[in-house]
């Protein structure tokens, strides 16, 4: 079961789906696109980890189709609106995680085969 995906992929739906009456103000420019970069290098991380096989350019492609579908969520949501700017910032996201697949892999090979 490919269990790293699902949880990153849901924890990223709760995060847009947070009205934005309750999202915290941060007085850093900034944040909000930095969130948006970590959350979307995890998922890729978390894609690339539990589906090796899948190419990367493949994995970028479904990742900004899901970035898009979080966008479209936040129309229904009150608070919040459809933002091209964090489309950017997940599509960076994206990058910076398949770039940083090799070293994350290792580490999560380390963390998982330590608990068995």
């Amino acid at each position: 079961m490919k269990v790293l995906t699902i949880i990153v992929s849901i924890l990223i739906i709760i995060a847009v789906l947070i009205p934005g009456s309750n999202i915290p103000e941060v007085d850093m420019v900034g944040v909000d696109k930095f969130v948006h970069i970590a959350m979307f290098s995890a998922w890729a991380i978390a894609v690339r980890y539990d589906f090796p096989r899948i190419k990367p350019w493949i994995v970028f492609i479904f990742g900004v189709g899901f970035s898009l579908f979080t966008e479209i969520l936040q129309l229904f949501i009150e608070g919040r609106s459809f933002d091209l700017y964090d489309m950017i910032a997940d599509g960076a996201g994206l990058l910076l995680g398949l770039l940083l697949t090799p070293v994350a892999t290792k580490i999560l090979n380390q963390i998982f085969t330590s608990r068995s």
